[in-house]
């Protein structure tokens, strides 16, 4: 089974987030990033289906919309 990579965001100090903050840190990239890193999860899933890789990908990334996913996804057919 596919394992997501671990994270690390160090902040100083005085400006500690908590968990869910780090992952809207994480989450706020640039569209191109994004589609890339996608793309390269579905490379490694290796999904059976178009439903699957959504839900992959809906699992991986939670913060990206649809759109987003459908596009990785055609652009990963191409």
């Amino acid at each position: 089974m596919l394992q997501s990579a671990g994270v690390t965001v160090n902040f100083p100090a005085a400006t500690r987030l908590s968990e869910a903050d780090a992952r809207i840190v994480y989450a706020r990239r640039e569209p191109a990033t994004v589609a890339q890193l996608m793309s390269q999860h579905l490379d490694l899933a290796r999904p059976g289906s178009d439903a699957e890789a959504l839900r992959l990908l809906r699992q991986a990334f939670p913060g990206a919309p649809l759109a987003a996913r459908v596009e990785a996804m055609k652009s990963r057919a191409r």
